[in-house]
């Protein structure tokens, strides 16, 4: 299912940058703007309570006093403006892309037998797809009024125990489909090279809530076992990221 949502998503952007080019003319809008690539850094905030839980009841006896919380993820994000469109004043954008985000922690504990390692790491990669509408500021700025899209959420969970950096145990825990949510937010463009080059800035909050995951041998994270969901709910979403564009 993870690998033909991939495709689902490739089919998509051709068939919609195929449509988007032979429409151009009768849309009126330059090169830039009608379809590009663009690449950037995105931080997002979440309530992981039942993660977090997890964590906390899982980790070395000793005198240091574990604070584990997972709250804001950071990573890369790769996307495809499908089209950009033009009219009197204002655009029009259906985008998609793919984002990189993770999070972890690590606790060190010094025994007589050696050093031992606890090691978390939280992924949240996923795959959106949205829309924004907005209007030009000024000659190189322009405003996204709103931006709002869904996203299919691919959540991982790993926890390691490691004793002079040699393996102990290792538990992943994953949910057993992927996970749907959306978002809603603004931002605004900076025109580097009009119609060609910009730097886009976009702040947004996310919907997401992840019931439970599970690992190989049965055991689960989820609000059945803990009282706590594995992902209570998202929060907000910073990202600025680089659009390049292509003429046709």
């Amino acid at each position: 299912m993870k690998i033909g949502l991939g495709y689902y998503f490739l089919i998509l952007f051709i068939i919609l940058s195929f449509a988007s080019v032979t429409q151009a003319q009768s849309f009126g809008f330059g090169c830039l703007g009608l379809s590009g690539f663009y690449g950037g850094y995105s931080q997002q905030e979440y309530t992981a309570d039942g993660i977090n839980l997890f964590a906390q009841q899982n980790y070395s006896i000793s005198s240091v006093d574990h604070d584990i919380k997972f709250q804001k993820g950071t990573g890369f994000r790769i996307g495809a403006n499908v089209f950009r469109a033009k009219f009197s004043g204002v655009f029009l954008t259906l985008k998609g892309y793919f984002q990189f985000l993770k999070e972890e922690h690590e606790i060190v504990d010094i025994l007589p037998e050696g050093v031992l390692k606890n090691k978390y790491q939280l992924s949240m990669n996923h795959w959106g797809l949205g829309v924004d509408f907005g209007f030009p500021l000024f000659s190189i700025i322009d405003l996204k009024l709103v931006e709002g899209g869904v996203t299919f959420y691919d959540t991982n969970f790993d926890y390691q125990t490691l004793l002079n950096d040699n393996q102990l145990t290792e538990q992943k825990f994953s949910p057993d489909k992927l996970q749907l949510g959306y978002y809603v937010g603004s931002g605004i463009i900076i025109h580097l090279i009009r119609d060609y080059i910009s730097i886009e800035g976009t702040v947004a909050f996310s919907k997401v809530r992840i019931e439970k995951i599970e690992s190989d041998d049965g055991s689960a994270i989820s609000s059945t076992i803990s009282q706590k969901r594995a992902i209570e709910k998202g929060g907000l979403i910073g990202t600025i990221q680089l659009n390049v564009g292509f003429p046709f």
